[in-house]
């Protein structure tokens, strides 16, 4: 059964959350293929891109990066458009485990959450609780 056609808000909502995992994944200098499928497969694995086309979402966020013109500022306040509070906290919770997954937690990585962060408009204490819950799934139990 095809899908419904999605409005052009919502397609823009998606392709800001993409950027947003994008940036996560580039902020230390390059994006490796594999970095591209895991941000997919992270996409993929949300309601909102089931049965979507992720390609259509990546070359429109690919775009809005480039839009950005190598400012990280700008790139991130991109992200600030997002308006669905679910959506913002998917977002939020998705470039955290990016972070974890593309092999830990740099010091550029964690000043672009904590811009992230802002841009979302997500509450320190739940930023916390989802960075705490985050780490503890990426950090390996002792033997």
């Amino acid at each position: 059964m095809p899908l419904p056609a999605e409005s052009a808000e919502a397609t823009q909502q998606k392709v800001i959350m993409v950027h947003a995992m994008m940036l996560v994944c580039f902020i230390d200098g390059h994006v490796a293929s594999q970095q591209l499928a895991l941000i997919e497969s992270y996409a993929k694995g949300l309601p909102e891109f089931h049965g979507r086309d992720f390609q259509q979402y990546y070359q429109a966020a690919k775009a809005k990066a480039t839009e950005a013109r190598g400012s990280l500022d700008l790139a991130i306040s991109a992200v600030e458009s997002i308006e669905s509070g679910q959506l913002r906290h998917k977002t939020f919770h998705c470039c955290l485990e990016l972070a974890h997954a593309t092999g830990g937690v740099t010091a550029k990585a964690e000043s672009l959450l904590a811009g992230l962060q802002h841009a979302l408009r997500i509450d320190s204490e739940l930023a916390s609780t989802m960075a705490d819950i985050v780490t503890a799934k990426f950090t390996q139990a002792p033997s």
